[in-house]
This record gives structure tokens, C-alpha cells and sequence, in this order.
């Protein structure tokens, strides 16, 4: 199972990503190579060279499990995004979202996915459920008090623009403080983009050495 997420990012901190994930790629290619010429796979016939290539095949996906080589998108993401969800005390065990409500990335409140000047480009990720679950759970459920105050407010004074206008200055200060209290599911994937790309990752993170 997984979980696919569209966030807009600037266009610069895709392509950099983009790239270190490309170059984690070249890299597993040259350990694939180094591993089977270890194996002397060349020299193989049937069984042995079956067994042979499941071995690689094996430690391949551990690897990458392990996040040595992050060849995908998600998998570059993953450790910051995961560090992301922790320091925020998102990773952690949540009820379900109740069935019908408003999902976490597009809370009343929110800026949503056009927010931020220059996130022109889009970042399409399919996170695995141990990432995705807490994070969209998280959201919602530390999001709702905030929601239900706008709510309320709305109830209050009014959710159309010449409401919102006619409504007493401390009254839309208590608005703008609840609205800034909302984190959307694009405000932590950001972040954790963020976080990867300043790291500077680079390819030779990645070790060409079979059996490590």
C-alpha cells in the first residue's frame, strides 16, 4: 500500500532533488556491477547462476530499504521526512481519520497548494504507509482544534469576504491566530525537501562495495 501526494515546490529544489535521486541511481548501477562481478556471474550456469543473481537482487532491496540507496523520490525523502514527523510529534500511532472529513492537506484555513510565491513546479511523491499514515493522521488530528475555531468563527461573523471585512479587528486577529496555527500535509513534505536537498547528499553516500 501507499499513499500519493502532489505538493507544489519551487522548480530549483525539484530539479535538485531530481538529481541527487538520479545520481543514486548511476551509483546502485555501479554497485550492481561490482556485486556481479564478485559473484562472477559470468561464469555461472543455472542453478548457481540463479542463486546468484536472487543474492544481489536481495541485498539490493535491503539496501535500499535501509536507505542506502535512494533511488526513488520517496526514498530520498524518506529519513528527513520521517525526522520531520518525529520532531513534530507526528510519528506516533493516530485514530483514523473519520470517514468524510476534510482530508489533511486541504484544512479550512489553509493556504493550500498555490500559497507559496514560486511553487510552480510539482512534486509527486508515493510515500509507503509508515510515513504516510502518520502524517496524514497527525495533520488532521493536530489540526482539528484549530479547524473548529475557525469554524466557530465562521459561525460567528461570517465566511464571505464582506463578513470577514465588517468583523471587529480583535475578532480577525483571533482568525489570523488560528489559521496560522494550521500545518498542511505540502507545509511538512516541504520542509523535509527542504532538509534533503541542504544536506547537499551526493552519490558517493552511496557505497559501491557488494555486502555493504
Amino acid at each position: 500500500m501507499g499513499h500519493t501526494m502532489v505538493i507544489a515546490v519551487p522548480p530549483a529544489d525539484l530539479d535538485r532533488l531530481d538529481a541527487y535521486v538520479d545520481a543514486q541511481k548511476t551509483a546502485e548501477t555501479r554497485w550492481q556491477a561490482a556485486a556481479e562481478q564478485q559473484a562472477g556471474l559470468l561464469d555461472l550456469r543455472g542453478p548457481a547462476l540463479r542463486a546468484a543473481r536472487a543474492r544481489i537482487r536481495g541485498e539490493r532491496d535491503r539496501l535500499r530499504e535501509t536507505g542506502t540507496h535512494r533511488v526513488t523520490r520517496w526514498r530520498a525523502l524518506a529519513p528527513l521526512l520521517r525526522a520531520e514527523l518525529d520532531a513534530r510529534g507526528l510519528l506516533r500511532d493516530w485514530e483514523p481519520i473519520p470517514e468524510g472529513a476534510q482530508q489533511a492537506g486541504q484544512n479550512l484555513g489553509g493556504t493550500g497548494p498555490y500559497g507559496g510565491a514560486g511553487y510552480t513546479a510539482r512534486l509527486c511523491v508515493t510515500l509507503p504507509d509508515a510515513l504516510a499514515v502518520p502524517l496524514l493522521r497527525g495533520v488532521y488530528w493536530t489540526n482539528l482544534p484549530h479547524v473548529q475555531a475557525l469554524q466557530a468563527w465562521g459561525d460567528q461573523w461570517g465566511t464571505d469576504t464582506i463578513s470577514r471585512r465588517a468583523a471587529p479587528d480583535e475578532a480577525l486577529a483571533e482568525r489570523a491566530q488560528a489559521a496560522a496555527q494550521i500545518v498542511t500535509t505540502g507545509v511538512i513534505l516541504r520542509a523535509a525537501l527542504d532538509r534533503t536537498i541542504s544536506q547537499r547528499p551526493n552519490a558517493q553516500a552511496v557505497s559501491t562495495k557488494p555486502g555493504t
